[in-house]
């Protein structure tokens, strides 16, 4: 089975950044291939992995539900899972299934419960899936294999960021999915640190730091211009840095070089 990886935080605190990089880093530095899921309704994930998205899961959702889709002696199933193949981005060292808008007021069930079965097969074909969440993470509850292996919920160094971890842990505590381990990560942190005010409310609310991954310039750059994280230097800090949380944090059985290519 794959080793899950999910990033969850609110928007504007590095979170699809981060997942792009952590994508980077598996497939260069570790030689595995990676399933990338964008479940975040504001999909970026795509862009800073230097692809443009033609074709979501929301796209293929609304034509069935809205029955524009002429299946052609094709069963239902079979044309979903077709579909949702054929939005995949392949790479040779990734691929990407975008998720794209959340659902509407209509009943999406019969489609989703296909979307369950996909996804829990694609876990069975990549030694990493990472998905890139939003911060309900709702995707999450609907995988049918329930099991996150890693949880990394990205928060911008301020009080208000500090309460949103704390709202997002007590999320993830109430979602009927198995998470083996949650970190907490403050990200983009000016080089003087986090203020003491900060440390003092996640103290007082009992929020264990894992990493703290400084503000880049090269990142701020590279993501101002519209370019791939893939055109940012391997010897950059923030990089290096994430690097060595995930060193830490990963089995040490998935850390040894490969060079397979995406199955």
């Amino acid at each position: 089975m794959a080793f899950n990886i999910a990033v969850a935080g609110k928007g504007g605190t590095g979170k699809s950044t981060l997942s792009a990089l952590i994508i980077r880093y598996i497939t260069e530095e570790l030689g595995k291939p990676v399933s990338a899921v964008d479940a975040d309704p504001n999909a970026s994930l795509g862009a800073l992995l230097g692809l443009h998205i033609q074709s979501t899961v929301a796209d293929i959702r609304e034509d069935i539900v809205e029955k524009k889709v002429d299946f052609s002696g094709m069963s239902k199933d079979r044309y979903i899972e077709y579909a949702i193949e054929e939005s995949i981005i392949e790479k040779e060292k990734f691929d990407l299934l975008t998720m794209g808008r959340p659902e509407g007021p209509k009943c999406y069930c019969y489609v989703n419960n296909l979307l369950r079965k996909y996804l829990d097969k694609v876990g069975t074909t990549y030694p990493f899936v990472v998905t890139d969440n939003e911060a309900g993470m709702e995707h999450l509850s609907r995988r049918t294999t329930n099991n996150v292996d890693l949880l990394m919920i990205v928060s911008e160094p301020t009080i208000v960021g500090a309460l949103t971890l704390q709202r997002i842990l007590a999320l993830a505590d109430s979602l009927p999915i198995t998470i083996k381990q949650k970190f907490c990560v403050l990200n983009r942190v000016p080089r003087n640190g986090i203020h003491e005010n900060l440390q003092q409310k996640l103290d007082s609310v009992g929020i264990e730091i894992s990493a703290i991954f400084p503000f880049d310039q090269e990142v701020y750059d590279t993501a101002a211009c519209g370019a791939s994280v893939f055109e940012i230097s391997r010897e950059n800090e923030l990089y290096q840095k994430l690097g060595k949380f995930l060193q830490k944090h990963l089995p040490a059985s998935m850390i040894g070089k490969s060079t397979a290519g995406c199955l």
